[in-house]
């Protein structure tokens, strides 16, 4: 019995041995100089994930899935931001917000993010909103600028967006924003890049509790056509700072897809 014990010891010390060997040799991607050196004749092309990862990529970018405190802001200057490709650090922001009256309010943001390994992002916005009762009016001027793999490329917006409250539980928002370009870079980065964009939904439930439903066109850029996706968002608030939105609109266009093909004519 207890060569058995040991025995099994062992074999669990060595799982444990390979399995951190196979984790640390993934956190950190090789500078493309090292890449080259080990494969010079290989061209470093992004991994290209599945139809799946793409849906949930394309939700996470969307909304927040689990919605962090707000943090105090540090001040980055954007001029000579580094390049956070391979560090850890791959998410700077800071905002300015002024209050010009009791319902108008201007707010400009700058932010910078390393998708590391595949691109970076820089971006700034200035919006204005608007406040009348039950009513609010949002308006905002945005441009983003990529670093893909050596080559840079820039994205002018526009967008706006009306809400109307009918009582605690129930609101109509309407939205829409287009962008100059669409640019597409590759399946990796499709998820991570704003395309023009309209829509509406409605808000019902409690301050606790709520759920979005509607419905949203989009640019796809990758099939150079606008699509449809329903707008499912339940939302859960912890506290006033925390709040989980759970965006499952594409999950369920996707399921409602697969059943429709498996249930058509040219079904095997």
């Amino acid at each position: 019995m207890k060569k058995l014990i040991t025995f099994l010891m062992f074999l669990l010390a060595i799982g444990q041995v390979a399995t951190a060997q196979e984790v640390s040799g993934l956190q950190m991607p090789l500078p493309k100089e090292e890449l080259h050196q080990l494969a010079p004749n290989v061209e470093l092309r992004p991994i290209t994930p599945t139809y799946s990862d793409i849906l949930m990529m394309k939700a996470l970018s969307s909304s927040e899935l689990l919605a962090t405190p707000n943090l105090p802001i540090v001040p980055m200057p954007f001029a000579i931001a580094q390049s956070l490709v391979y560090g850890y650090d791959v998410s700077r922001s800071e905002t300015a917000s002024m209050e010009v009256s009791k319902n108008l309010r201007l707010t400009a943001t700058g932010a910078y993010r390393s998708y590391i390994g595949l691109m970076d992002v820089w971006s700034v916005s200035g919006g204005v909103q608007y406040s009348l009762g039950a009513m609010t009016v949002q308006g905002a001027l945005a441009a983003n600028r990529y670093l893909y793999y050596g080559r840079v490329f820039t994205q002018y917006g526009v967008s706006g967006q009306l809400s109307y409250c009918f009582n605690p539980n129930l609101a109509l928002t309407v939205f829409g924003t287009y962008y100059n370009t669409n640019p597409f870079f590759s399946m990796a980065a499709f998820p991570f890049v704003p395309t023009t964009s309209y829509g509406g939904y409605m808000t019902v439930g409690s301050r606790s509790f709520y759920v979005n439903l509607g419905v949203e066109r989009r640019f796809n850029a990758f099939e150079h056509k606008m699509e449809t996706v329903p707008i499912i968002t339940p939302a859960f608030k912890i506290s006033n700072k925390v709040t989980i939105e759970l965006p499952l609109g594409d999950l369920v266009r996707h399921i409602v897809e697969e059943i429709l093909i498996k249930s058509g004519p040219h079904r095997r």
